[in-house]
């Protein structure tokens, strides 16, 4: 048995990696954010790079294990390798991304802050996890990685009665903060 060579590994490396490159881009263009498996991952990746490799040899005529190794490391062959990755990628991506209409990348809290962030005056009811319901004004509010919360200017504590009418609106100062362990769902509004 004939071990393979440290250039045949090479060989086998560069032959996945435009397929891990164009499914990568291809999740990304299609807002696909799901956990894959190594082996789903793996799978898929394998797929895509005989989606670049089809079009690749027959441009290139490498069409066997031999040539590829011989012929991979061209400049033009290389640089040609690169632009099938990226518009394989490109190209799927594009093409789901009409059924996948009105999904981002990202979470919903930081969409929803980033796109009301941008107005003035913009009014909040803010549900807590205790049950309890605040109205006021937005004054900041945290997206990204870190911890996530938002502060209200003039907040109003709502008190409702059994039949969920507002039975007093109560001042509880000029700001109030809410992290998100206290926060249930949040509603945004041009004005109340």
């Amino acid at each position: 048995m004939v071990l393979p060579s440290i250039a045949d590994i090479l060989v086998v490396v560069v032959l996945l990696i435009p397929g891990f490159v164009a499914f990568f881009v291809t999740r990304r263009i299609s807002a696909i954010e799901r956990k894959f498996s190594d082996l789903e991952f793996t799978v898929w990746s394998i797929f895509f790079s005989l989606l670049i490799y089809v079009p690749f040899s027959l441009s290139t005529g490498l069409n066997n294990l031999e040539a590829i190794r011989d012929g991979i490391f061209l400049p033009w062959n290389f640089v040609l390798l690169i632009i099938y990755t990226m518009v394989v990628g490109t190209a799927l991506g594009f093409a789901m991304k009409p059924f996948r209409k009105g999904i981002h990348i990202g979470s919903s809290w930081d969409l929803a802050v980033k796109k009301m962030g941008r107005k003035e005056n913009v009014f909040i009811i803010v549900y807590t996890e205790s049950g309890q319901e605040y109205k006021g004004l937005l004054h900041y509010a945290d997206f990204g990685e870190g911890k996530k919360g938002l502060i209200m200017k003039n907040p109003k504590l709502i008190l409702r009665g059994q039949n969920w009418n507002v039975l007093d609106e109560v001042e509880v100062g000029r700001e109030i903060l809410f992290s998100e362990k206290d926060v249930r769902r949040v509603l945004f509004f041009d004005e109340l």
